[in-house]
């Protein structure tokens, strides 16, 4: 049975014998496997099927706009809407590559062959016409493409009153699957990444943050530190990661933050160091809601002096992440469309976050250089303090 609030999803409402165009909701049930007949039929159950928003294709096809991708060949679609009355000059507004069959009600009302470049409008037939009805009403697609940069996207409109498309929803979701070797399987928050990330230099004062902390992402023109946090995430595993939990692209309009708690104990060395070995892309980092600094790129690691910030007994430790992933800045093969030999997009803390104590006076780096000719190599400290 078609869920109830879907009926909502109308895509014109016609009222009082004028056509008033409402915002055009793009909600689709699909699947791109050969459905059971009767697929097309009103009464068909639709519940087993994936939910996407329109339109349906690839990224470059000509005059598309892509909601949810689709690179098969074949797409079902099916989505209800709803009509106060009846529009006097009813149509499609349809872009489509290539063949493509519409039904309304279960009426098919066009089966078009070949492909379009852009949106066109196509009027119904009388008999197409009837199959409207005022309520509800189900618009059911099938699309083949069988030679790449596949699109569908189909609208009932009123032709006297053709609405303007609002720009697709963004895709949040990454790739999916269920692959997994035997390690990730059994990384848990207890066990992730535990190894003292910097061999060369290792302390004995130190503390791997790693772990569940908090999440919440927001408009990228917050900058207070949220209130409402959405859920956990497993750090060191990036947003979009499987092994991270939540597996949700950020979108470059939007900002990533994270929240931890750590006790500091008690520091019988001077200064207190928060370390993270990788942040994706820009960031800025708050102690107990004081900024202690900030980096940007997604790459390098960066140190952080949190001394004058710290408290005894509990501490709030919260980062900020911006991450326009095709905008400005050194990205890699990471992009936002996945697909070929181009990776998803890896957003926020995805190394080690680590904490460390160290003398005023301290080693920082060594600077090697070798002579192979005399078998010497020469260790040049760099010192802080």
């Amino acid at each position: 049975m078609l869920r109830r609030s879907l009926i909502l999803l109308s895509l014109l409402v016609f009222c009082c014998g004028t056509s008033v165009a409402q915002e055009v909701h793009d909600t689709w049930r699909f699947t791109t496997k050969t459905p059971s007949d009767g697929w097309h039929q009103t009464s068909f159950d639709d519940s087993g099927w994936s939910e996407g928003d329109g339109g349906f294709g690839t990224r470059g096809t000509p005059g598309s706009r892509i909601g949810t991708n689709w690179d098969t060949e074949n797409i079902w679609l099916r989505k209800p809407f709803s009509l106060q009355t009846i529009p006097k000059n009813p149509a499609l507004l349809i872009h489509h590559d290539e063949d493509v069959t519409v039904f309304i009600n279960g009426v098919e009302v066009a089966s078009i062959e070949g492909f379009k470049t852009n949106y066109e409008v196509l009027s119904l037939s009388n008999d197409a016409r009837s199959a409207l009805k005022v309520g509800g009403n189900v618009l059911a697609v099938h699309c083949r493409q069988t030679g790449g940069g596949q699109f569908i996207d189909v609208h009932v409109i009123d032709a006297n009153n053709i609405p303007k498309l609002p720009r697709p929803k963004n895709q949040l979701k990454p790739f999916q699957s269920e692959l997994i070797t035997q390690w990730g399987a059994n990384v848990t928050a207890e066990n992730a990444w535990t190894e003292y990330p910097r061999p060369q230099l290792q302390r004995d004062a130190w503390r791997n943050l790693n772990g569940l902390w908090d999440y919440a992402i927001t408009s990228l023109d917050q900058q207070q530190i949220p209130k409402q946090w959405n859920g956990q995430i497993l750090v060191p595993f990036c947003l979009e990661s499987r092994l991270g939990g939540v597996r949700r692209m950020l979108d470059a309009t939007e900002a990533l933050w994270y929240r931890r708690t750590f006790d500091v104990g008690e520091r019988k060395q001077d200064r207190t160091l928060l370390n993270f070995e990788a942040v994706d892309y820009r960031c800025q980092v708050f102690i107990n809601g004081q900024p202690v600094g900030e980096h940007q790129g997604g790459n390098t690691p960066f140190s952080l002096d949190i001394t004058d910030a710290l408290r005894e007994g509990a501490n709030e430790l919260v980062v900020r992440v911006e991450d326009e992933t095709e905008g400005w800045q050194l990205r890699g093969k990471q992009v936002i469309d996945a697909r070929g030999i181009w990776y998803t997009q890896v957003s926020g803390i995805w190394q080690t976050v680590w904490l460390e104590n160290v003398s005023a006076t301290r080693i920082d780096d060594l600077k090697i250089n070798t002579d192979p000719d005399k078998g010497i190599i020469y260790l040049r400290p760099q010192v802080i303090g």
